[in-house]
């Protein structure tokens, strides 16, 4: 980065694709005053204000041969002021602009050049086998530059000869040749900078190494450890070619083209990972990857358990072009709890089936193809295909045997996917995102995916839309208003469907409580640093950051019936003696807000039988949330051995007391459905 002579605007490169542009920004009004791309260099960098704040001396690659290069920031001309062989960098302009120091790598050692932009004339400022870093002017005739020299009048004590290439902070006057050191430290002191404090005063900073840390210090220049002159160090002599420190001979006999499956190697040792989820489950795995020699292509097999269900997978992926593609063969079981109520099984039985119970698994077989073709660093296209057979079911037959015949009569089919697909889809993916030790900090991160399944020869047929869109605005320096909104839809003979609810997704509900083929939510989290670090007598501790968080969302199947409407004539009846007559679905769709006043009526269970009763109506008015939920809160992050642990306390709401009350009845009502729920659950934020 570079000032300009005001002080008022800072140069520096961004990457931008493949190539980089050069930034001029207004620090006053932090304002982009100029965006220049560089397209006939590459590489650009160390850029440096001519003293009339028109020009940008800057260094970079072209024909991968280091030169400087001088851009004329009116014209946006680019031009080559060194054209020669060398490695040159670290530019910078003199007080009066009439020439530029800079680094030149020659006979394998760095030293300091000047040359004058308008002749091209070049001059070497500094001579001797030690190497020598970039420049910056004290004054008009003064530089300062971090060099790793020793005195030339002494020999080299072993020690120093053993260490070697440490740099310390020198100064050269450029009227009589003479060198002055300043520094002499076993760690080494780089990247000098003049501090200009008024009244012709001045300070040098430098960086300083020592014991693993990186500090700043100053220094006055008033006593020079040793004082000598670039003559001392010898003279420009003739240039010496760079010479390898091996060499090779090449068998022509013996050449000839490795085959794509030759010597594969193990890659890296495989994680093997076991613990116990909150469940009270064992869970473990591991992951075997072999690979050929440039990592572009590799076999990989991964195994997983979770309490008595396991995944097996096995794959392998060619990464040896820009479009990459992956073939994969798998088995994988994972259970969940199918707990929802008028949708898996019908209502009446609610009170007795408890958690445990309504646990099913999900097994998918088969394989299927994967490719992914970048558009360009940050989007990218996926496609996909395969053949997958899909087995769902609750454990408890006798359950499953009363979800089949309850679901075939409200929704006309079976929710559970027992079925064989053949998916085709297509995904459009882009990611922003930067992140930090604590998640992500600022950007975008997208993802839009279509997928069918034709349904011929015993194929069930399905089509799904699937949109997960993050947005991340960075408030200071880590701070971050962060956004989400993720959208499902899918219909056919068998329907897909996503489950949601509890830890970042909708705070303050049960895990994975929300399931549906029609399914949205959104969230809005305000992330700032609460503590940046704690000091404790274990050391240095992860710091502490803090969370306002709201989020509303909703889930369901296409023909599911609506919590609205409780006073529906299709409620079931409850005869004197326990009974259950007529139908017990709930009349209306499902609905996301309502307004207005309606009939609704509490429903409640009888003590003795267990069964529904219908309470009197009772008119509700307003704004609530129908079938959907909503909740906000506050929470807590931190991190222990290296994972992420929250502690959230949220509050759920309808927006609507009367409607709550209603609607929770037989639960306490709003004052019990609105307290505070305390989570503590480990894991990274969206």
């Amino acid at each position: 980065m570079s000032w300009d002579p005001t002080g008022d605007r800072l140069a520096y490169f961004v990457r931008r694709e493949k190539t980089r542009t050069l930034i001029i920004e207004n620090v006053l009004t932090r304002k982009v005053e100029n965006k220049i791309e560089i397209k006939t260099v590459d590489d650009p960098e160390s850029p440096d204000f001519s003293p009339d704040g028109k020009k940008v001396v800057f260094a970079g690659l072209q024909g991968a041969i280091g030169d400087l290069f001088i851009l004329d920031l009116e014209t946006q001309q680019v031009t080559n002021i060194t054209k020669d062989s060398f490695a040159d960098s670290g530019p910078t302009w003199s007080p009066d602009g009439k020439f530029i120091v800079y680094v030149a790598r020659v006979s394998g050692n760095e030293k300091l050049f000047k040359i004058d932009p308008a002749t091209g004339t070049k001059t070497q400022l500094t001579f001797g086998t030690h190497d020598d870093a970039a420049a910056q002017f004290v004054d008009q005739d003064t530089l300062v530059f971090s060099s790793t020299a020793t005195d030339p009048n002494q020999p080299i004590d072993p020690d120093v000869a053993r260490n070697g290439n440490i740099y310390n902070i020198w100064t050269l006057n450029l009227k009589n040749g003479e060198l002055r050191q300043y520094t002499d430290a076993v760690g080494g002191n780089v990247s000098p900078i003049v501090l200009h404090q008024g009244d012709n005063k001045s300070q040098i900073a430098f960086v300083s190494y020592y014991k693993g840390d990186y500090q700043l210090h100053t220094l006055d220049r008033r006593d020079p450890i040793i004082t000598a002159s670039t003559s001392d160090f010898g003279s420009p002599g003739p240039i010496i070619d760079f010479q390898a420190p091996l060499t090779h001979t090449l068998i022509a006999a013996n050449k000839r083209k490795k085959g794509a499956f030759e010597k594969l190697f193990l890659d890296g040792r495989p994680p093997v990972n076991v613990g116990i989820t909150s469940g009270g489950n064992v869970f473990g795995g591991s992951a075997v990857t072999f690979s050929d020699v440039l990592g572009d292509k590799q076999f990989n097999l991964y195994a997983q358990s979770i309490s008595q269900y396991r995944t097996l997978s096995f794959s392998y992926i060619n990464l040896s072009r820009r479009f990459n593609y992956a073939v994969q063969a798998y088995s994988q079981t994972l259970f969940f709890y199918g707990q929802l109520q008028n949708v898996f099984y019908d209502p009446v039985y609610s009170g007795f089936i408890d958690r445990n119970l309504a646990q099913a698994t999900s097994t998918i077989q088969g394989g299927s193809v994967f490719g992914i073709y970048p558009l360009n660093r940050y989007r990218r296209v996926e496609l996909s295909g395969g053949l997958l057979q899909y087995r769902q079911s609750f454990n408890d037959p006798t359950l499953q045997a009363t979800s089949d015949q309850y679901q075939q009569s409200v929704f006309g089919m079976n929710l559970f996917q027992n079925a064989t697909f053949m998916p085709l889809g297509v995904s459009f993916v882009e990611e922003t995102t930067i992140f930090r030790e604590f998640g992500p900090l600022s950007g975008r991160t997208m993802r839009l995916s279509y997928e069918t399944a034709p349904g011929f020869a015993g194929l069930k047929s399905r089509q799904t839309l699937d949109g997960d869109v993050r947005k991340y605005a960075r408030i200071g320096s880590t701070g971050l208003l962060a956004m989400r909104l993720r959208g499902l839809r899918s219909w056919g003979d068998v329907p897909d469907f996503i489950y949601f609810g509890g830890n970042s997704e909708l705070r303050g509900y049960d895990y994975l409580q929300f399931i549906g083929s029609h399914t949205a939510f959104a969230n809005m989290e305000l992330r700032f640093p609460f503590i940046e670090a704690m000091l404790t007598p274990l050391g240095v501790l992860g710091g502490v950051r803090g969370v306002f968080f709201a989020g509303m969302g909703g889930s369901y199947f296409s023909g599911q019936p609506s919590s609205a409407g409780q006073c529906g004539t299709n409620f079931a009846n409850v005869t004197p003696q326990g009974t259950v007559t007529g139908s017990t679905t709930r009349v209306g769709s499902f609905t996301w807000l309502k307004r207005g006043t309606t009939l609704e009526c509490p429903i409640t269970y009888s003590p003795t039988t267990g069964l529904p009763e219908l309470g009197k109506p009772v008119p509700v008015s307003g704004l609530r949330l129908v079938d959907s939920r909503a909740s906000y809160g506050v929470g807590l992050e931190t991190f222990m051995l290296g994972f992420p642990v929250h502690f959230d306390w949220a509050w759920r709401t309808l927006l609507n007391r009367d409607w709550e009350d209603v609607l929770y009845a037989a639960d306490g009502g709003s004052a019990k459905f609105r307290r505070p729920r305390f989570a503590l659950w480990i894991g990274y934020d969206f």
